[in-house]
């Protein structure tokens, strides 16, 4: 069996796709080879992976900071990163970045003599071991992708499953909040998403089911729901999204918190939630992640490659089944120049209803509220 001991894994993308890797991360946590792993991440989703028991350290890059810097800079930056990276001397680079810089960095700078990861429009010219992607990922989940990365390294996952960890602290502090917001007495409710996170940007529009849908939604499973509560969340570029839900109907109490709450907030809040309604995007997975039950709508992209995983029942997407053009994201790409975008604008909220009554969640989250309650 090859040696397995100190091991850099990179992930530079958003909090989706590093839970994504959790699954892969606990399986080298458990080898008995491994000694110390250490992830290189963007600095939004450093929060993922505190308190983590399998991450013994979090290395944040800014990009955007990067960006604007000058050469001298960024040439000072890179060398003080390579610096503080060799001294751990790393035997093992997972990189799934995509890119060509890393794999160059590890192979020329940190002699690492392993380095995994897949080879994108040929961008895996530095790698040792390189998995073909060459329209990206498709027809199989993303973890079972990631999960391949272990086979050079004859590692096996007993679990695809992903994990977040959240402290009781951290939730006994989210509870004091929410309980000054309510003021009610009640310690249920329903979190809704109405954005999808930055990571598509200005595009962000093609994977957002339209914020008064959601309304119309709301108002029309108001005698299905499990409570009326509601907890709005979403990154700061979302706060305009919260204006229509003040038309909700005064038997609905809605706390808008989009933008105003840190991100292990934010996950704590998804914990203790009945249920998620949400669009494609980080949030769904921290919901899967912490097996609350989650709503989710998709368009352009494939639920198959990129939704709630392992599929149960406690997780339902809604996406269009009557589009040829469904799903359009393809080698990380998707149809900008879409006039319509039928695949979500497309979906009615009365239908959408009775697909969500059909799957037993709401019954299931009442039955779950009201056992707590009698305990």
């Amino acid at each position: 069996m090859k040696p397995l001991k100190r091991i850099l894994i990179v992930n530079p993308f958003g909090i989706g796709d590093c839970l994504f890797l959790t699954p892969l991360i606990r399986a080298l946590k458990k080898e008995a080879r491994v000694e110390k792993i250490v992830l290189l991440l963007g600095s939004r989703t450093e929060a993922v992976f505190e308190n983590d028991s399998y991450v013994d350290e979090s290395i944040p890059i800014d990009r955007g900071w990067f960006r604007k810097q000058s050469f001298l800079r960024k040439l000072k930056f890179v060398f003080s990163l390579i610096l503080r990276l060799r001294k751990e001397k790393f035997d093992t680079l997972i990189d799934v970045s995509l890119s060509r810089e890393y794999s160059f960095l590890a192979k020329f700078f940190l002699g690492i003599h392993k380095r995994i990861g897949f080879d994108y429009h040929k961008r895996g010219l530095f790698l040792s071991d390189r998995f073909q992607l060459p329209q990206g990922y498709s027809n199989k989940h993303v973890i079972k992708y990631y999960l391949d990365l272990l086979k050079p390294l004859e590692v096996e996952a007993s679990s695809q499953e992903m994990h977040l960890h959240v402290l009781e602290r951290e939730i006994n502090e989210v509870d004091v909040l929410r309980e000054s917001a309510f003021n009610s007495g009640d310690d249920s409710y329903i979190v809704v998403a109405p954005g999808g996170g930055d990571s598509w940007g200005r595009d962000a529009q093609f994977k957002r089911w339209p914020v008064n849908y959601f309304v119309q939604l709301l108002s029309l499973l108001k005698m299905d729901l499990p409570t009326k509560q509601i907890v709005l969340l979403g990154s700061p570029g979302e706060k305009d999204l919260a204006e229509d839900f003040l038309e909700l109907g005064p038997e609905f109490s809605v706390v808008n918190w989009i933008g105003k709450r840190k991100l292990r907030e934010s996950f704590a809040l998804i914990k203790k939630a009945a249920f998620v309604l949400t669009n494609d995007g980080g949030i769904c997975h921290v919901s899967k992640a912490l097996k609350t039950p989650v709503i989710a709508f998709y368009g352009p992209v494939d639920p198959m490659v990129y939704g709630p995983f392992p599929k149960t029942l406690d997780d339902v997407t809604i996406h269009r089944k009557d589009l040829e053009c469904q799903p359009c994201y393809s080698s990380f790409r998707y149809n900008s120049e879409c006039q319509t975008i039928d695949c979500l604008r497309g979906l009615m909220p009365n239908n959408v209803a009775e697909e969500i009554r059909k799957s037993d969640l709401l019954e299931k989250a009442k039955i779950k509220l009201n056992t707590k309650k009698r305990k």
